[in-house]
């Protein structure tokens, strides 16, 4: 299955944080061996036009390649324009990691709150391998 055009098909740029996180979340009830989830934010300048600093709210999907010791990472990606609040927010944590549901954990996060409240730039939805 294209997960990542899955996940394309569900999100558009007129949807809300709480939307989006919701579609990643539809698309991770799709079975994949295993299959594990990040929740990244932070203020980076990778895949950005000129280099130019982004607040990056980012779910990734990382699963294993068959008979490969890389992995596919399907990523969502929201970029808002830097400010002194989102400045502040920098972490990663992957679902193996914490005791609760990571969107659970997502939901209550600091980050998600902002995200939720303020308006991104765009949403930028692509696979990859490590």
């Amino acid at each position: 299955m294209d997960y990542a055009a899955m996940l394309k098909a569900s999100v558009n740029e007129t949807m809300s944080v709480p939307e989006i996180v919701d579609a990643f979340e539809k698309m991770c009830q799709e079975p994949i061996d295993n299959d594990m989830i990040l929740f990244e934010t932070g203020t980076f300048t990778f895949h950005t036009i000129n280099r130019e600093p982004r607040f990056y709210f980012s779910l990734v999907r990382q699963f294993p390649i068959e008979n490969d010791d890389e992995y596919y990472q399907i990523h969502v990606d929201i970029l808002f324009l830097p400010d002194s609040i989102n400045r502040t927010f920098s972490g990663a944590v992957w679902n193996e990691d914490i005791e609760e549901n990571i969107f659970d954990y997502i939901r209550n996060s600091k980050a998600f709150a902002y995200a939720e409240s303020a308006a991104y730039e765009q949403i930028k939805i692509y696979m990859d391998e490590t």
